[in-house]
This record gives structure tokens, C-alpha cells and sequence, in this order.
């Protein structure tokens, strides 16, 4: 059953060089957060979960359940094993303030992104998903399906595409992350990460960038931290994990790095991420390279 009126927009790690901002459209809906870049010797709540007693039921009928996908703007399940967008983790639907209005994006993500990044993470089979192409996502009702009583939100997972939205795929995705999932799905980027936002692409194709480590810098309820503070972090811890991720140091290969803005850390974005990143694109991971030749 198609429904109108519903909001699907996802909180990937999306990026911004220094404090210019970029906001995607999703479906109509200006989609993730922001985060901040800089270059590191590149020389180069949980949400209520029933509605007030004066407030309309919550209707659930037809949504998608947890374990169960949908396909681009239609929250009706679809068999995972066929083309879908977004995987289902979690169920809820919202009350209190939030039962009267349409909630903005903002208030919605705040309440429950960061139960969603948990979700994920538990679905995935590792925390270190930021790491990867597979990304923690939230679908809403939208203003008509709340008009006529919806107050129903799902949390998912997604694969992300080269410009960082839900991208088409077949087969569930649970416990992917697990064993070397990481580095199966590890964030390679056609771009440098110190210059601009990440484009993921496949590691074996061109790129100048891959994710490599995590730095975690507080809780989200904790004052975000200076970028100072951020600096100093991943000068300590950036520069030693890519040289774990290849095995030696080199000359040719620089670590950088990227934070979140306020927002993002308000929605459980609390890490630090480093990269490694080179002067020409490489065409296959550096992981374990050591001194080798890259491969252009």
C-alpha cells in the first residue's frame, strides 16, 4: 500500500570544508548534518514511545517492521532480496510535544538519530559503521500522514551512493560489519578528504582517500568539543592509525581528518573520523601496502 505524506531523510557523515555548510535534498526533505575537514600534515532521548491519551493513535498499518525493507519514498515492505532502498531496524512513534504539529527535521533528529546510530550499530554488527558506505537512516509521516493521525518513525540502514544518498540494492544487509566487514565496506573517496566532502566509490577504483579510524571525542549530551580540541586529537591519533592501516610509514601517503559541526554532534555524531589520504588517485586499498608501490 503507497502512502502520501511521508519523510525519509538520512544522517549519514555528511562534510563540509571548514564551516561552509552542505545540506542535500532527499526526497524533499534537506537531509544530513554537516562536519568539519582539515588536513593533518598533508602539506598538501529516546523519543516517547506512545502519544498522550487527547493526542490521535499512532496508525502503523502498512509500514514496514523491523528486518523488513521499502523502496525510495513507500514505507510498505518489500521482500529484501528484491530492489530496496533502506532496511528497517527499529520501530517507534512519537508523542508528547511533538503530537500536535509536524515536528521540523531538526526536533525529529535530535529525539531519535541517535537511538537510530545505536540501532544501526547493533544491526550492523560493529560501532565502527561510520567507517563505511553503510549508513544509520530515519523515515517519518510526513505533514499529511500526520494530519490524518501517523505518528510513526522508523530507524533503517542504507548503503550509501557516490553522492551520498540511499542507494538501490538487493539482500540484507544484517551483520555485514562483522568479522572484516569493515574493510569490506570501508569509505574509499574520489575526493581528498581534506579538501572537500567524501564521494564513496568502490576502493578498487580510483580514489585519494579511505576511512581508517574512529577517535571518539565525548557523549552527545557533552559541550562539543573546540577545534582546537579536535586539532589536537587527531594530530595525537591520526597520523599513528594510518600508519597501522599500512603496515609502515611513508612519505607519500598523508593522514587527515574530519569532525562534526554542533548539529551533528547533537544527533550522535561524536567521533573524530581520520583518513589517509594521496597526492593522485590509487586504485586499489592502501590497507597493508607498507612500502610497496601504490597501485595507480
Amino acid at each position: 500500500m503507497s502512502r502520501q505524506g511521508l519523510v525519509l531523510a538520512g544522517a549519514a557523515l555528511m562534510v563540509a570544508v571548514t564551516v561552509t555548510s552542505c545540506v542535500t535534498e532527499v526526497d524533499g526533505t534537506a537531509a544530513p548534518p554537516t562536519t568539519h575537514a582539515a588536513a593533518g600534515h598533508t602539506e598538501t532521548p529516546s523519543p516517547s514511545p506512545t502519544s498522550p491519551s487527547d493526542t490521535p493513535a499512532p496508525t502503523d498499518d502498512g509500514i514496514a517492521a523491523p528486518g523488513q525493507c521499502v523502496d525510495g519514498n513507500d514505507p510498505a515492505p518489500v521482500d529484501c532480496e528484491d530492489p530496496h532502498t533502506v532496511e528497517i531496524t527499529a520501530s517507534g512513534s512519537f508523542g508528547g510535544a511533538m503530537a500536535e504539529e509536524p515536528p521540523g527535521r531538526d526536533e525529529v533528529f535530535a529525539a531519535v538519530f541517535p537511538s537510530c546510530r545505536q540501532e544501526a550499530a547493533d544491526y550492523l554488527g560493529s560501532s565502527d559503521f561510520d567507517l563505511t558506505t553503510l549508513s544509520a537512516w530515519l523515515l517519518w509521516a510526513g505533514e499529511e500522514a500526520w494530519d490524518r493521525g501517523e505518528r510513526w518513525y522508523r530507524c533503517g540502514v542504507v548503503e550509501l551512493d557516490k553522492a551520498n544518498k540511499a542507494k538501490q540494492r538487493t539482500g540484507s544487509i544484517r551483520n555485514a560489519l562483522r568479522g572484516d566487514g569493515v574493510h569490506a565496506h570501508r569509505l574509499c573517496s574520489l575526493t581528498a578528504p581534506s579538501e572537500e566532502s567524501p564521494s564513496p566509490t568502490p576502493c578498487d577504483r580510483p580514489h585519494r582517500g579511505e576511512a581508517v579510524a574512529l577517535v571518539p571525542m565525548g557523549e552527545r549530551s557533552d559541550p562539543i568539543p573546540s577545534e582546537q580540541d579536535f586539532h589536537a586529537a587527531a594530530k595525537e591519533a591520526c597520523d599513528d592509525a594510518v600508519v597501522d592501516y599500512l603496515g609502515a610509514p611513508r612519505d607519500d601517503v598523508a593522514a587527515a581528518w574530519r569532525w562534526p559541526d554542533e548539529g551533528a554532534w547533537k544527533q550522535g555524531f561524536t567521533n573524530l573520523t581520520c583518513y589517509l589520504q594521496t597526492d593522485k588517485p590509487v586504485t586499489a586499498s592502501l590497507r597493508g601496502v607498507k612500502s610497496s608501490p601504490l597501485p595507480r
